[in-house]
């Protein structure tokens, strides 16, 4: 069992900020979260979240609990255009999730909706993830490697069934390392991750927050469009966005970028 401070850990908040996709509402009215092959459980009790699972040391770098989240959100108050985006969503931690996990993710998440999403990956893990009893882990490289592309179409991942099917082997074949990454800057990293089938700019940069942990990025989706054209110029194509947006948040953009769309998105809920 772990136990912290809830000031800046918002379970939902967290949850539902569109970095994760293999979470839900138990009936027992707590939060539930499945990573790779082991799960936690969250709930509040008092001051504090609760986490409970087959393995802290796990979750505890998962939630990324050493990091100190209260001087992040001073730094990017200090921004006025960032006071109450930072304010709603100084809950958001930014999660230390799965290389593999998070690449077939947000191939999947690719021109999608959320309920779908997950629906989805929860097929995917329950026809080719090991059976932990209660649940099933994810798939995987071998597992989707050997998956046909029409088993992949039968799931709902239409086009992306082919790019998922390409990757998966190209990983598997070693012609791509998700470890290489490491090694590279982030721009360089964002170039390397796009040579995989599925994986544009926007989808790279998102693999790189939430799995390598890259703060000096900015994703750019519609919802960031939207606010940069309406807080500095219309018509900025996203590597002009991503360019600026960096040069202002330096190595907090990515924490900068899940404030604000989670702000923008306040009134849409994630949660099944």
């Amino acid at each position: 069992m772990i136990r912290h401070d809830r000031t800046h850990f918002d379970i939902i908040a967290t949850l539902t900020c569109g970095q994760v996709f293999r979470f839900g509402k138990t009936a027992s009215g707590v939060y539930e979260i499945i990573s790779t092959s082991h799960r936690a459980t969250l709930y509040y009790e008092g001051d504090e979240v609760v986490i409970e699972s087959d393995d802290d040391r796990y979750f505890y770098d998962y939630f990324d609990l050493s990091t100190d989240y209260g001087e992040i959100v001073g730094r990017l108050s200090t921004h006025p255009i960032l006071t109450d985006a930072v304010e709603y969503g100084k809950g958001i931690r930014i999660l230390n999730q799965d290389k593999w996990e998070t690449l077939v993710s947000f191939i999947i998440s690719a021109n999608n909706n959320i309920p779908r999403i997950k629906k989805t990956i929860e097929r995917l893990c329950v026809d080719l993830g090991e059976d932990k009893g209660e649940y099933h882990a994810f798939p995987t490289v071998e597992a989707l490697a050997n998956a046909s592309i029409e088993y992949l179409e039968s799931v709902g991942l239409g086009y992306r069934a082919k790019y998922l099917h390409l990757t998966a082997n190209a990983i598997k074949s070693g012609l791509y390392s998700l470890e290489v990454v490491d090694t590279l800057d982030t721009l360089s990293a964002n170039k390397y991750l796009c040579g995989l089938y599925g994986v544009g700019p926007k989808v790279a940069d998102c693999i790189l927050l939430f799995a390598y942990h890259r703060g000096d990025l900015f994703p750019v989706d519609t919802w960031i469009k939207s606010y940069y054209y309406t807080h500095y110029r219309e018509g900025a194509t996203s590597s002009e966005i991503r360019r600026h947006l960096v040069s202002i948040y330096g190595d907090l953009s990515g924490y900068a970028q899940q404030y604000i769309f989670y702000y923008d998105r306040r009134n849409i809920s994630l949660l099944p």
